[in-house]
């Protein structure tokens, strides 16, 4: 069974979507795979990063950080100090979903 880390690793960006502030976002992969995200979330993506595909994944008890290329990144955090609410991301596989919670 691969790990989170070992499942994103590679993965393109196709697109990402966002509802109102405070609901979360989605962001769907070339392979049609996917992540929806039901927590605080950062996300430096430049212009020419479309279709970037993530090169490490790093994990503190804050957040879980996706690299993508040169300075972008998608970070998510997992600090149940900073919310009242309980964080979750979910991950849809194309064999399964995975559910990561802090």
């Amino acid at each position: 069974m691969q790990t989170f880390d070992e499942r994103m690793i590679g993965k393109s960006i196709r697109s990402i979507e966002w509802s109102e502030p405070g609901f979360g976002i989605s962001v769907l992969f070339s392979d049609g795979t996917g992540l929806t995200v039901h927590t605080e979330v950062a996300l430096r993506m430049s212009d020419a990063a479309g279709g970037s595909s993530i090169k490490r994944v790093t994990s503190t008890d804050q957040e879980i950080t996706l690299h993508l290329g040169g300075d972008d990144f998608l970070a998510i955090s997992v600090d149940r100090q900073r919310h009242d609410a309980v964080e979750l991301f979910i991950y849809q596989d194309t064999d399964d979903t995975m559910v990561v919670e802090n």
